[in-house]
C-alpha cells in the first residue's frame, strides 16, 4: 500500500497538469495555444513545488533544475524564432507564393495526401531537419492542401508524418546522430537497424494517407485542374525562377551541414533582398518580420493563406515552451522525476523490460520537460548498466530511443517539437495528432516488438 502511494505522490504533478489542461478547455474555446495550456503548465508546477516546499534547499535545487532545462530548450527556441521570421520573409517577398502555386500544379489531387507525406519525407532525408521542412515546405503544402479543399487536420498529420520519417532515417539529422553517439553505434548501423521498423511504419501511413485521401475532401476540388487565375495566381509570372533562390539557400545549406540559425539566415536576409527589389520599403518589410506579412489581394480565402508569419504568431509557442520548462523544472529539481526512474529500473526483469523502459522514460521525459533532446539523452544514461548487464545490443538501445524519444514529441503540444509544428502548421497538436499516422504506428510496431519478445523470454526455460 505504502508503494502505491509513493508512486502516486511520484505522478502527482502529470495528473495536477491532466486536470488542469481538461478544466481549461471545458473553460477556453480558442486554441489552447494561447493560453490554457501554458497556465496548465504554470499551475501544475506551482501545485508540485508547493507540495514539496519544505524539503531543504527545494528554491535551490529548482532553479538549478530551471537553468539547465532552460539552456537545454534555448536553441529550439533561437530556431521557432527564425523560423517565425522566415515565414514572414518569405510571405512578404512572394516565395510562399510561388511555392504554393508549384505545389498546386504538380501535386496531383487524387494522390494528395500520400504524396504530401512523401515529398515531405524525401525534404527532410534530404536536409536532416524535420523543422525546416515543416517550416518551409509544411507551410507551402499545408496552403495547397487548402486551396484543393484537403480536410487540414489530416493534411497537417501527413506533413508531420513525412518530417519525422525522414528526420529519423537522415544522417545529417541532430536527433539520430545524437541516439547513435550515446549508445556508440556507427551512424550507418543504427539507420540501417531503424529501418527495419521504420519503413515498414512509413509504407502502411502511406496506405492509409492514399485509402483516406477521397474522404479528405471538405471543399474546392480535388477532380478538376484548379483555375489558379481564380485564385489570384497569375501563370505567365515570370518571378519563381529568383523565388527558388531562398529555398535552394536553406536545404542547400542543410545539407552542407551548416548550423540551422546560419541557414534560416540565408534564407531570411536572400527574401528581404527580393522584397528591395520588388519595391518593399523596409519599414513594410521588418513589419512583416515582426507582425507577420499581411495579404491584401482582395481574396479573403488567399489573404489568409499567404499572411501570417513572423516574431507575433511564434511568441505564444515561445511561452508555451518556458512553461513547460517551469514544470519540468519542478519536476527533476524536487525529485519527482528520480522517483519515476527509480521505479522503472525496479520493474526491470528480462531484457525486453529495459527496452520498455527506455521507450517509456523517453516519453515520459517529452511529455514533462518539453525537449526531444533530454529524451534521448537521459535515458541513455539511466539503462546503460542494465542493457550492459542483460548483452543487449547496442543498437537495441538507440533504436528504441528514437522509436520512443523522436517519434512522440510532435505528439504533445507543449513539448517543443509539437508547440514548432502547430505554430509553422497554422493548426493545434491535438487537431493533427489522430492523423499522424506514420508515427503513430511506429510507437506501436515498437511496443508490440518489445512486448513479443518479453513473451518469448517469459516461455523459455
Amino acid at each position: 500500500m505504502r508503494k502505491t502511494k509513493d508512486i502516486f505522490l511520484s505522478l502527482s504533478p502529470v495528473l495536477y497538469l491532466l486536470c488542469f489542461i481538461f478544466l481549461f478547455r471545458q473553460i477556453f474555446t480558442t486554441d489552447p495555444l494561447y493560453g490554457s495550456h501554458q497556465l496548465s503548465l504554470i499551475l501544475a508546477g506551482a501545485a508540485a513545488i508547493w507540495q514539496r516546499r519544505k524539503i531543504t534547499h527545494a528554491k535551490q535545487a529548482f532553479l538549478l533544475a530551471w537553468k539547465k532545462n532552460f539552456l537545454s530548450v534555448w536553441p529550439a527556441m533561437e530556431i521557432l524564432l527564425l523560423v517565425g521570421i522566415l515565414i514572414g520573409s518569405w510571405a512578404d517577398a512572394g516565395v510562399l507564393f510561388s511555392m504554393i502555386r508549384v505545389g498546386v500544379n504538380a501535386l496531383r489531387p487524387e494522390l494528395f495526401l500520400p504524396g504530401v507525406c512523401f515529398v515531405s519525407g524525401i525534404a527532410s532525408l534530404i536536409s536532416g531537419s524535420s523543422w525546416t521542412t515543416a517550416g518551409t515546405l509544411g507551410v507551402a503544402l499545408m496552403g495547397v492542401g487548402q486551396i484543393l479543399g484537403i480536410n487540414e487536420s489530416i493534411c497537417a498529420g501527413a506533413i508531420v508524418s513525412g518530417c519525422y520519417f525522414g528526420d529519423k532515417l537522415s544522417p545529417l539529422s541532430d536527433t539520430t546522430n545524437l541516439a547513435s553517439s550515446l549508445t556508440s553505434v556507427p551512424i550507418l548501423e543504427h539507420i540501417f537497424h531503424m529501418a527495419k521498423t521504420t519503413v515498414p511504419s512509413f509504407l502502411i501511413a502511406l496506405a492509409l494517407f492514399y485509402a483516406a485521401n477521397p474522404f479528405a475532401i471538405v471543399g474546392g476540388t480535388t477532380t478538376n485542374p484548379v483555375d489558379l487565375g481564380l485564385l489570384g495566381f497569375s501563370e505567365t509570372d515570370n518571378s519563381l525562377n529568383i523565388n527558388l533562390i531562398p529555398i535552394l539557400l536553406v536545404f542547400g545549406a542543410s545539407i552542407l551541414r551548416v548550423p540551422p540559425r546560419y541557414s534560416l539566415l540565408l534564407g531570411i536576409f536572400s527574401a528581404n533582398i527580393i522584397s528591395v527589389s520588388l519595391g518593399h520599403n523596409i519599414g513594410s518589410i521588418v513589419n512583416s518580420l515582426s507582425f507577420g506579412f499581411e495579404s491584401n489581394t482582395g481574396n479573403i480565402g488567399l489573404d489568409l493563406l499567404l499572411g501570417g508569419g513572423g516574431v507575433k504568431a511564434v511568441f505564444p509557442t515561445e511561452c508555451l515552451i518556458l512553461a513547460a520548462v517551469w514544470f519540468g523544472g519542478a519536476l527533476e529539481g524536487l525529485g519527482y522525476l528520480q522517483e519515476l526512474l527509480h521505479y522503472l529500473r525496479n520493474w526491470i526483469r528480462k531484457k525486453a523490460d529495459v527496452l520498455l523502459a527506455t521507450m517509456g522514460t523517453s516519453f515520459l521525459l517529452n511529455l514533462t520537460t518539453a525537449d526531444q533532446y533530454l529524451s534521448l539523452v537521459i535515458p541513455a544514461r539511466a539503462y546503460r548498466n542494465f542493457a550492459d548487464h542483460y548483452e543487449i545490443p547496442p543498437k537495441d538501445i538507440s533504436r528504441a530511443l528514437e522509436d520512443s524519444g523522436t517519434i512522440s514529441s510532435p505528439l504533445i503540444p507543449w513539448n517543443s517539437c509539437g508547440a514548432f509544428m502547430a505554430t509553422s502548421l497554422k493548426i493545434s497538436t491535438l487537431s493533427y495528432l489522430p492523423f499522424v499516422w506514420f508515427n503513430l504506428i511506429h510507437i506501436t510496431l515498437a511496443i508490440l516488438i518489445a512486448l513479443w519478445n518479453r513473451k518469448k523470454e517469459n516461455s523459455s526455460p
